[in-house]
Order: C-alpha cells, then sequence, then structure tokens
C-alpha cells in the first residue's frame, strides 16, 4: 500500500510539473501593427490586432457600428489620411467615438481587470507561448489625469538584469502606429502622466 501511495504521489507530481507554465525570459509574438483609423479608435484597433492575431480579423469600421448601433461607420474617411474628424465638443459623436472591444460579439471569451493592471508573473504567462502557457496578445488601457484614455497592446516581454519590459503595440497615430519597448513600471503606470484602466486579457476563440 506504501508503494503503491508513493509511486500514485511521484505520478502526481510529474504530472503538476509537465502541466507548468514556465515563461522564458524572452518573449515577442508576431502580432500585425493595425494603427487606429480615426482618433477615436485606439480600442478598435486594439480589438482587431488582439482578434486578427487569433484568426478573425474585424475591421474598426464593422466593431464601431456594432458598438454604436449604426451602419455607415465604414463610409467615413479611414485610412489613408485625412481622416474623419473628431466631433468637437459638444456636438455628439456617432461614429468616430471612444469605446471598449468587444470581443463577444466575435467569437471570443475574454477576462477583464478593473483599474488595474496584470502582475508581472501573470503578464508572462499570458504571452509566453512555451508550453502550458497561453501565447496570446491582451489589450491593455491607460487612463489620462484630464479624462480619457488609450488603449495598446501588449505583444511580449523581457526579463534582463536591467529590468523588466513589456514590447507593445500603440496603434496612435491614426493610420502610422507604432511598436515600442517600455518598462513594466510604466505599463503600470507613471505619476502624472497615466493611472492604469482596465485590462483585456485570456481572449480565447469559443
Amino acid at each position: 500500500m506504501q508503494r503503491t501511495m508513493t509511486a500514485l504521489l511521484v505520478l502526481l507530481a510529474g504530472m503538476l510539473v509537465v502541466g507548468c507554465c514556465n515563461p522564458g525570459p524572452v518573449t515577442s509574438l508576431p502580432v500585425t501593427l493595425h494603427p487606429q483609423e480615426t482618433g477615436m479608435w485606439c480600442w478598435a484597433a486594439s480589438g482587431q490586432m488582439v482578434m486578427h492575431y487569433l484568426g478573425n480579423d474585424v475591421a474598426q469600421c464593422t466593431q464601431a457600428n456594432n458598438r454604436f448601433g449604426r451602419t455607415d461607420c465604414c463610409t467615413i474617411d479611414l485610412c489613408p489620411p485625412p481622416t474623419e474628424p473628431v466631433p468637437a465638443w459638444p456636438n455628439p459623436c456617432k461614429c468616430v467615438c471612444g469605446g471598449w472591444p468587444e470581443f463577444d460579439k466575435y467569437g471570443f471569451t475574454f477576462s477583464r481587470t478593473s483599474s488595474a493592471p496584470l502582475g508581472w508573473d501573470d503578464l508572462k504567462k499570458q504571452l509566453s507561448n512555451n508550453p502550458y502557457c497561453k501565447g496570446r496578445p491582451f489589450a491593455f488601457t491607460w487612463k489620462w489625469p484630464g479624462g480619457g484614455g488609450h488603449m495598446m497592446v501588449a505583444k511580449g516581454y523581457m526579463e534582463l538584469a536591467s529590468g523588466r519590459y513589456v514590447v507593445m503595440l500603440d496603434p496612435w497615430s491614426p493610420c502610422v502606429g507604432d511598436e515600442r519597448i517600455i518598462t513594466y513600471e510604466y505599463y503600470v503606470d507613471s505619476p502624472g502622466h497615466h493611472t492604469h484602466w482596465d485590462d483585456f486579457y485570456d481572449v480565447t476563440r469559443r
């Protein structure tokens, strides 16, 4: 009996080790940069980047139509510039509006933080494409001190002697976009510049 129990414990321990995500020190997923196509569509561009990587490239104007209950958002001036201007306050927006990506409308499930970043270990497990890790990009948002915010996509990370870094795709500026590397601490917040808003992660096709 004791030998049987010992064998079972060894087997269980082996299964746990085999099934664990062990992220490496560096990861960069081949996510396509999609610049935002209006001055307010960072959310739609970020949604497009994540969904495109996962196999469903949903146009930004399609996301805007579905979010705002319209049918004309693909007929406005998009890229190349000049793009449809952001309505001047107090005029209401129609298509060129801020929002959040709606992954569930396009066959995906997802998880969402509430004004909080992913912890470093969770971020690595989310992005690493090592066995048993998730290997998926995720969308993250910064909130500006004066109101509003900006959404971007994390596609990789680096854990080096010099520090912890996040590889990100920024859909700004319209029709251009940018890829850059920031510190993990800057991803979390930067006093006077931004605080952390919501992250959309664990995006998975149904």
